[in-house]
Formats: C-alpha cells, structure tokens, sequence
C-alpha cells in the first residue's frame, strides 16, 4: 500500500475494527476492503452502494457470470489483484475451469453465447472505449440480450475500471490462492456492502452512478473539487495539468499499472496530506471509469 494511512485506517475505530477483522477472519483484511473504510463518504459509501447493488442485486446475469465480468476487466486492464480475486469468487459458481479458459480466451470458452458476445462488447468499452460503435451494441441485443442486461453489464465493467485503477495505482497486496479463495467464500455471502447488505430488485445503475460522481467529483473534501475533476477529465484523455497532477492523472487513464512510487509520492508533496492525494488517486480513477459509463450509455441510446 502506497498510502500507510489506508494500510492502518483514518481513526482509532477504523484501526481497531480492522485489526479485529483481521483476526476473526484468519486473514490480512485485503486492501480493497480497506480502501472503502478509508475516507467512506467521499468514496467508499457511494462505491460500495453502486457495487453492491450491481453485482448482487436482480439481473439477468448469475452472480458468477458478473463476477466473470470483473474478471475480465482486470485482465483487460493488467490488474493482476483484481484478476485473483474475482476470478476466485467466480470460479465458486462457474467452476474453475470455465473462469480459468475465460481468461485465457473467453471467445473459446465454454460460457453462453450471450455472455460471449457482451464479453466482446465489454472487451472494447474497457480497452478501447472510442473504438466502440452503435453496431457493437445492436450485435448484443441480437444475439438476444436485452437493453437492461446489456446495461448491468456495461455498470460492471464501469465500477471495475474504477476499481482496478484504484488497486494499482495504491499497489494492493497480493493474497496467495488459498487466502483469494476464503476471501472468495466471504464475498458470496456477504456482497459489497459491510455486513449483509440489502439489494433493490433491480439496480437503479443512474442515479447509483450520478451518487458516486456528485461525492468524489464535487462533494466537500481536503482538495478543491475543481482540481478533483480536473484531474477525472485529464485520465478521461483531456486537457493537460500542470506536469506534477497530470502525469500521474494521464497514467492511472492509460495504463495504470505502470504507476510508481516516486510518481504518488510526488503528488503526496505536493498535496501535503495522505487523504488530499486519496482523494486526486479516486477522481482520476473515477474519471477513467465514467468516461467508459457515458460512453457505454451513448452507443446504447443509439440503438433505438
């Protein structure tokens, strides 16, 4: 972890409580659980309402098969993390050899034809998401994918892009096989929510969405919420910062996994706290990842 201030927890609760589940799990509390208890109402509380929501509440897709969708994600994203742990939980419901030749080529895998062809819908939004076209969509919804599935999916792909950006940029710690899969058994239980969370029969995935862009992008923080979405438009691919924000803002945009040490570090100079240089890492990662959701949601509406 990158930030020492995450690793530990801001306040002598948080500290506490992540020691104890630490200990009652067997386990290092894995550091995606701790970046949401970090700073929860700018980020953690809306990302975490919209994730859990997404990914366990009422869809045409299974449990697994979006999990699957995290998987690839990370994968086409390089987020060696993200990639074990949600492969991990998906392989609990799609068996482990279906996730592992997925990941090595969904396209030959033994998954649904339906879920094959929004693979490669997902697969251009993720990478290339310019590239992406009204016929991409219409190839979907022929292969009999509804207009509602197509955008679960699309709110899939959204939130991990975030997530992955997130992973790297702050270098979670990785967890052997063995600690993936009890982590894997605890997140089909519990979902994305702390505890038990409820779920609406089906995601209201935009106004979920317009909660975590209003909270990172414009709520009250340490930094100025200008700077905030400076930084989420530079990663999105816009207009250049000042050299010390925007090579930091242009890589978590491009390839986040090449992110250095000395690069957070630079910022965190800058910035002067731990919690400000949080707070630029989200934007622009949240950046990134909504530019992916409105372009999803255009090539979408183009099909009507």
């Amino acid at each position: 972890m990158r930030l020492p201030e995450i690793e530990r927890g801001d306040g002598l609760l948080w500290r506490f409580l992540i020691r104890l589940i630490s200990l009652m799990s067997g386990m290092r509390l894995p550091d995606a659980a701790r970046i949401v208890l970090y700073h929860k109402q700018f980020y953690g509380d809306p990302a975490s309402a919209w994730t859990h929501a997404a990914m366990r509440g009422d869809s045409a897709w299974t449990v697994g098969e979006r999990e699957l969708i995290a998987a690839m994600t990370a994968k086409w994203n390089a987020c060696a993390f993200c990639i074990g742990a949600h492969s991990a939980i998906a392989a609990r419901v799609l068996g482990k050899p279906v996730v592992t030749s997925a990941l090595e080529d969904f396209r030959q895998a033994k998954l649904s034809a339906k879920l094959r062809s929004t693979l490669a819908f997902l697969e251009i939004l993720a990478m290339t998401p310019d590239e992406l076209t009204a016929r991409d969509a219409r190839s979907v919804l022929q292969a009999g994918i509804t207009t509602e599935a197509l955008e679960d999916a699309i709110a899939v792909t959204t939130l991990f892009s975030i997530t992955v950006r997130c992973a790297d940029t702050f270098n979670f710690a990785m967890l052997d096989d063995k600690d993936f899969d009890r982590a894997a058994k605890r997140m089909l239980v519990q979902g994305y929510a702390l505890g038990r969370g409820k779920t609406p029969a089906h995601p209201d995935h935009r106004a979920l969405a317009e909660v975590l862009r209003y909270h990172v992008l414009e709520g009250p923080g340490l930094t100025s919420p200008v700077l905030r979405q400076a930084m989420a438009e530079r990663a999105a691919g816009g207009t250049p910062l000042e050299p010390l924000y925007d090579e930091l803002a242009r890589q978590i945009g491009e390839a986040t996994y090449k992110v250095m040490d000395e690069q957070v570090a630079k910022v965190l100079e800058k910035a002067g706290s731990e919690k400000a240089v949080f707070e630029l890492i989200v934007a622009s990662a949240v950046g990134a990842g909504f530019y992916r959701w409105k372009r999803g949601l255009e090539i979408l509406e183009a099909t009507h």
